[in-house]
């Protein structure tokens, strides 16, 4: 217990450091793993990598944005540490030019504007346009007076199998998740991810709904087409429901056979993201109609994030998260429509999603 509570305390002093000292860092903490991980470097380290490029076989954090083209993708190439083994007398960076942060100002939808982004959407699949698409929605709110440290970790606290993340990239901002999703795990013998779609209570125990079995298929397939037009022969596991805070979704586990993805991680990337879980389908038809009617940019939102340890990397698509400055905070919460959408029941599905992150905040109100 002393251990970790001497982790949890280096940990926020360095949080506290990157803010004060405003230089690019990063803390997360693995699902389903106690032990705190983090680390940082100087500004003029960070790498701004080119779209389709991916640093294979390094060590550092990955951060990308839901679009690629729309902001930078960045890599940290630092040696990641655990929390306990943080030196605070090492932290000297950020004596460069401080940058300002994009100030947080309120973008969010009416139930009322929502539901004409629904119906839009749903018009679209009945006229066979697109099969599926993801709206997501803001919440903006006043910021309590907590720190970015306790956000983490109360989150951590909470959601032991979830991704809990901070990053902090001077002059793009800070952000703060739970994620319940994988986007890639490849440990340099094999490969795994997930379909992860369709939303409900947590505990249900009645069967799934039509709507959100196709929804979760559509997903299924799609990542399973995009490995065998690359000669990759996926493996599909048993589809199984997997809780992630006050909601549960269906999860289908995909993986490749051993070492098939060797050295082909940027290649996959490049078409595995976004998938329908957080965009829609037909891919590019679909994100062109996400882009006619949501009022925010994502930004980083659905975009994806982890640790690379050399061979072993691990990415999760970046959900259940917030955006943060001194004054507010921004949730981003989305639901996957289809032909058979609810405005009503879609709008209850993103309040319970958020929840993820209000329990966490009002919890300091």
């Amino acid at each position: 217990m002393a251990k970790e509570v001497d982790s949890i305390h280096l940990l926020s002093c360095a949080i506290e450091a990157s803010l004060g000292n405003d230089f690019p860092a990063f803390a997360f903490r693995l699902p389903g793993e106690d032990g705190f991980y983090w680390g940082a470097c100087e500004p003029d380290r960070l790498m701004t990598l080119a779209d389709g490029v991916f640093p294979e076989r390094q060590e550092g954090f990955f951060f990308a944005p839901f679009e690629e083209g729309e902001l930078p993708r960045y890599f940290f190439p630092v040696k990641i540490q655990r929390a306990e083994e943080i030196s605070l007398e090492a932290l000297n960076y950020g004596a460069g030019q401080t940058l300002a942060n994009l100030e947080i100002k309120p973008v969010d939808s009416s139930f009322e504007q929502y539901e004409k982004q629904v119906n839009t959407l749903v018009a679209a699949m009945s006229r066979k346009e697109i099969k599926k698409a993801v709206l997501s929605r803001t919440v903006t709110l006043n910021r309590p007076v907590v720190s970015d440290g306790q956000l983490f970790f109360r989150l951590a606290a909470k959601y032991d199998s979830a991704f809990v993340s901070w990053v902090n990239v001077p002059g793009i901002g800070r952000w703060i998740g739970a994620t319940p999703e994988t986007l890639l795990d490849c440990d340099g013998v094999s490969l795994t991810t997930m379909a992860l779609a369709g939303t409900r209570k947590a505990g249900a125990k009645e069967p799934w709904g039509q709507k959100e079995q196709e929804e979760q298929q559509i997903v299924t397939d799609y990542i399973s087409k995009v490995f065998r037009d690359k000669g990759l022969e996926p493996i599909i596991g048993e589809r199984f429901s997997r809780k992630a805070g006050q909601v549960e979704h269906l999860c289908t586990p995909i993986s490749l056979k051993v070492g098939s993805a060797n050295g082909r991680l940027a290649e996959i990337l490049s078409v595995l993201h976004p998938t329908p879980a957080v965009g829609g389908y037909p891919k590019e038809l679909a994100m062109e109609w996400i882009r006619r009617v949501e009022p925010h940019e994502r930004r980083y939102y659905g975009g994806y994030l982890g640790p690379m340890f050399g061979e072993h990397v691990r990415l999760f698509v970046n959900l259940r998260c917030m955006e943060v400055d001194d004054s507010r905070l921004r949730l981003y919460v989305g639901g996957g429509l289809t032909d058979k959408s609810d405005p009503e029941s879609e709008w209850k599905e993103t309040e319970a999603k958020a929840q993820t992150l209000l329990s966490i905040i009002n919890g300091y109100k």
